[in-house]
């Protein structure tokens, strides 16, 4: 085909034999779909994930609590009247550590000087110690108390309890097992275990120291107070 120059229009000055040609359009391709365009590889099936394992069953509530605070055998050697407070009694206690802590306790008005240094007494022995006054308090000397506490009586291991041992609940409740003879870390005053354990300790119809009904126990047997019951333990 003859040359055709874009600056002849519409065929002016074209030989007879061209002026008839009309323009050609290239010829469409067919654009085929890119079917085959990478191949989307099929995802393998994920492997059936593997059902979780039960956790092991918690503790309920009340019985992790008591797990947490730590209540110990003791004997006061030494008791006195705080040189400045007529409620406050300073106690030198033995808890089987190989050196005495120094608890305050205000039982002036309700317990003698003889009764706080007569046999054993149950200390809460993982408390953060507090300032009572001028002292450092380590503990608590627990008791039980009539609801206005106008009458306290000295919590009390029998007679051959171990100095130091670690208080028991009757069935062991916490797990199934003897708590651990080791100090509990010292509680965490925000977490108000010890508010959580009080609220639960009670002495019942037969003057036995009890925590949500159940018995508390040495390797003597139980604690008792010397008359009150179906009170509170504090």
């Amino acid at each position: 085909m003859p040359f055709i120059r874009e600056s002849w229009p519409h065929g002016a000055g074209l030989p007879d034999s061209c002026t008839s040609v009309k323009a050609q359009t290239p010829a469409k391709v067919a654009v085929q779909p890119q079917q085959e365009k990478k191949e989307k590889k099929e995802k393998a099936p994920k492997p059936a994930k593997e059902e979780k394992k039960e956790a092991a069953p918690s503790l309920e509530e009340a019985w992790d609590v008591f797990a947490n605070c730590d209540l110990r055998v003791a004997k006061i050697v030494e008791c006195k009247r705080h040189a400045d407070s007529d409620k406050l009694y300073v106690e030198q206690i033995d808890l089987g550590e190989g050196r005495l802590r120094t608890i305050g306790s205000g039982l002036q008005k309700n317990v003698t000087l003889e009764e706080m240094t007569e046999g054993l007494c149950m200390v809460f022995a993982n408390l953060k110690p507090r300032k009572l006054a001028d002292l450092m308090s380590e503990g608590m000397v627990l008791c039980a108390a009539n609801e206005d506490h106008s009458v306290c009586e000295v919590m009390r291991p029998p007679a051959g309890a171990v100095v130091g041992e670690r208080v028991q609940l009757e069935g062991n409740p916490c797990g199934g097992a003897a708590l651990p003879k080791e100090m509990a870390k010292v509680l965490a005053p925000k977490k108000k275990f010890m508010e959580r354990c009080l609220d639960k300790l009670m002495v019942n119809a037969k003057s036995e120291g009890s925590y949500n009904g159940v018995r508390l126990m040495t390797s003597k047997g139980p604690i008792i107070c010397k008359s009150l019951t179906n009170m509170g333990i504090s």
